[in-house]
């Protein structure tokens, strides 16, 4: 299994080396370089990078739109188990957005995705030890 930051650099290499017009085309190029993956992961990895469809196409978008998950350390507030596969966080009112966009950005191995509120981040993980992770991440932050 290729490690989140390998699979995009290869995602990106991809959309830059080709004119890939679906996720699909994308999917098959990634099978010929031997990466496994799935549509939902390759849809994330596609947020993540930064990648638009423009002009019939996908491209990566070269900017840094995204807040360094540290620099917003003094916001969060805390992080707890809600169960096996769910982490909540809390934050500064307003900022549950940034933050939440800020884990995604981190590339965190076994992170499904999150849902944010005002102040409240639901983190979806694939396992309680990667939920663990999440909440130690956040506690070593804090």
């Amino acid at each position: 299994m290729v490690a989140v930051k390998e699979r995009r650099e290869q995602v990106r290499a991809l959309l830059t080396e080709n004119a890939v017009a679906s996720q699909q085309e994308l999917l098959s190029l990634l099978k010929a370089a031997g990466v496994e993956s799935t549509q939902p992961v390759l849809s994330r990895d596609l947020r993540a990078l930064g990648a638009v469809k423009r002009g019939g196409r996908y491209v990566v978008l070269e900017t840094d739109r995204v807040t360094r998950l540290e620099a917003l350390q003094p916001l969060l507030r805390g992080a707890e188990a809600a169960g096996p596969n769910l982490v909540v966080l809390s934050s500064e009112p307003g900022a549950a957005s940034s933050i939440a966009r800020a884990l995604e950005e981190e590339e965190f191995d076994g992170l499904v995705g999150t849902v944010a509120g005002d102040d409240t981040i639901f983190v979806a993980v694939e396992s309680q030890r990667r939920g663990e992770a999440v909440i130690k991440l956040v506690h070593d932050l804090l």
